[in-house]
């Protein structure tokens, strides 16, 4: 095993030397699982993932050498002539067994590290002591890439990498039927008891904004910025580019504008502003684009920010569309570099969306921050399902911001609640004084988008049987601005004891749904807490669901992935050696070293 240890070994640091200079952060490196996700502190590393092994074969040698471990342990040794290569090894396999080859296909090809992709590792985050902190304040959040992505892995019959794994986009990606307000923001809440934690309550947050037909949505300035670089001609990214703007023109208004900004080596402007009645000039211009070079996005990006400053016009919409995959290795390649260009820009009123496409050789990292601290919103689409999803469906909600710097603050009373968890949202954490603070960036909403969150909480006198329904649990805060305005305006609504449900059976379906679907992207995740159920457990939270919940498209996929990931997931408990399930506290997790 020593000559196949150190053979691997050179291979899988070749590998990540090339894998790094190709990669958009300079500052990346390949690091290991944190052991316990509940309690370290942030990791600030980037996480990148080995090449899909149909592509780059030595990219592949950590997960051969970790099978061929197991096999080892299990009294199946490989041996290895001195000048026997990797390839050969899981390519021949000659000492294996037809059912070990197929095990030992079935690790490689499902493996999550099986597709070179870029994410940014977050803490998952703790139970907090009311009593210690009461506020729990956070930026809001409508993006869906995280779980679009995971999606299309699943599809393709391979985990997501857990560091890709975003819960609150993973809920956001459903639509509630929330109750719909002449305000700003309906508010709606309730709290269920936790299925899976013992003790435990779920609490369910949904704000909405006011919807808008098209007639109603203003104007918009919009200027594309296409990546046509060499990686785009792979996983049919540029036609899914394409499908993307041609759908996107064929829905604006006629007095809209568009133009075109493309970039690889440099930027190249190939459509100046045109009116979107012009659609035959703007459809040539789209379906002329060809991939090759290399990828300067900063380059791209600031020649599409100067061409919107120029076309820019108070109430109108104006906004940014990137589009690409992320994998920027020329000019600078982090978002912060990228963001300190444009910030004049952003604070004039330019928006920006960044549209992902693409599996392998994918910068989730890049595309989710450049919109996260770019005043926008993060999409990512894999088929026309996810265009139509986009471009049609939600057009007005992704085109017309109707609240900037958006944020969120629960204030919970601790006579009522003894402590708390938020489920996501750890890349959009505030500090309780940001929250009045106006120059502190909050999330980007537009005309009828849904925000949801939960909080897993601990009612306090949970034995009793007088629920406190003529206590408040805490209040609610929202914070946001105008998107022309820099004033910050609030709204508080009281959380009372009367919108806790006495069972799980008895709340709502939208309460359910996206506790479900939050508890299946924390198994995907490995959270501590996804430990104490399994996907069928999830699965049947899903499976009784009212009917016409069940009979929706969103639901029959999420049963769908659910069930692929069951059949997918063999990964080995992080915790279970030194923690194992049968000793864990609910209300306490281990302080790991």
């Amino acid at each position: 095993m020593n000559k196949l240890t150190n053979l691997i070994k050179s291979i899988v640091t070749a590998a990540v030397v090339l894998a790094l200079a190709n990669c958009a952060s300079q500052q990346s490196s390949v690091v290991e699982t944190v052991p316990a996700p509940e309690i370290a502190a942030e990791e600030q590393t980037i996480i990148i993932t080995g090449s899909r092994i149909k592509r780059s074969d030595s990219e592949a040698a950590q997960i051969v050498e970790n099978f061929i471990e197991r096999l080892d342990r299990h009294g199946k040794g490989v041996v290895l002539s001195d000048n026997q290569d990797i390839l050969s090894i899981y390519r021949e396999k000659t000492q294996l067994t037809y059912k070990e080859r197929q095990d030992f296909y079935r690790v490689i090809d499902v493996d999550p590290r099986a597709s070179h992709q870029i994410f940014k590792r977050y803490r998952v985050n703790p139970t907090i002591n009311t009593i210690n902190k009461p506020t729990s304040t956070f930026s809001m959040d409508v993006d869906n890439g995280s779980f679009k992505l995971a999606k299309t892995m699943l599809s393709i019959g391979q985990l997501p990498n857990a560091d890709g794994i975003r819960i609150e986009e993973f809920v956001n990606a459903m639509d509630y039927q929330y109750q719909p307000s002449e305000d700003l923001f309906a508010v709606s809440a309730e709290a269920m008891p936790s299925p899976f934690r013992n003790g435990y309550h779920i609490l369910h947050l949904g704000l909405q904004t006011k919807a808008l037909s098209d007639s109603e949505r203003n104007p918009s300035n919009l200027v594309i910025v296409a990546d046509i670089s060499g990686s785009m001609n792979s996983d049919n990214k540029l036609t899914l580019l394409k499908d993307s703007m041609t759908t996107l023109v064929s829905q604006l208004n006629r007095d809209d504008k568009i133009a075109l900004v493309t970039y690889n080596d440099d930027a190249q402007l190939v459509l100046s502003p045109t009116r979107a009645s012009n659609k035959r000039k703007i459809f040539r211009a789209i379906n002329k684009l060809k991939a090759g070079g290399s990828t300067n996005a900063e380059k791209g990006l600031l020649k599409g920010y100067q061409l919107a400053n120029e076309m820019f016009a108070p109430g109108f919409n104006n906004r940014v569309i990137l589009t690409s995959d992320g994998m920027a290795n020329v000019g600078s390649t982090s978002p912060e570099a990228i963001l300190n260009k444009i910030s004049e820009y952003k604070n004039k009123g330019i928006f920006l969306t960044t549209l992902g496409v693409g599996v392998g050789i994918y910068n989730d990292h890049l595309l989710e921050q450049l919109a996260n601290k770019g005043n926008g919103n993060y999409l990512y689409v894999a088929n026309q399902s996810d265009i139509q999803d986009a471009f049609v469906d939600q057009l007005n909600s992704q085109l017309q911001t109707v609240a900037k710097d958006a944020k969120i603050q629960v204030k919970f009373d601790p006579a009522q609640v003894s402590s708390y968890r938020l489920l996501g949202y750890e890349n959009r954490h505030l500090n309780e004084q940001d929250f009045t603070d106006p120059n502190k960036d909050g999330g980007e909403i537009g005309a009828g988008h849904k925000v949801t969150a939960l909080y897993e909480i601990k009612i306090n006198d949970e034995s009793s049987a007088n629920t406190p329904v003529n206590q408040t649990l805490g209040q609610l805060s929202i914070a946001y601005k105008k998107p022309q305005g820099q004033k910050v305006h609030y709204i508080t609504k009281p959380l009372p004891g009367s919108i806790i449900s006495s069972s799980v059976g008895s709340a709502s379906a939208d309460s359910r749904l996206s506790f479900g679907v939050a508890a299946f992207a924390e198994k995907l995740r490995q959270s501590y807490w996804a430990r104490l159920y399994s996907y069928y457990d999830v699965e049947r939270l899903i499976a009784n669901l009212p009917p016409s919940y069940r009979r929706s498209n969103q639901v029959k996929k999420l049963k769908e992935l659910i069930q692929v990931a069951s059949r997918l997931d063999h990964r080995d408990d992080p915790f279970e050696a030194r923690y194992p399930k049968s000793t864990i506290d609910f209300d306490r997790v281990p302080l790991l070293d």
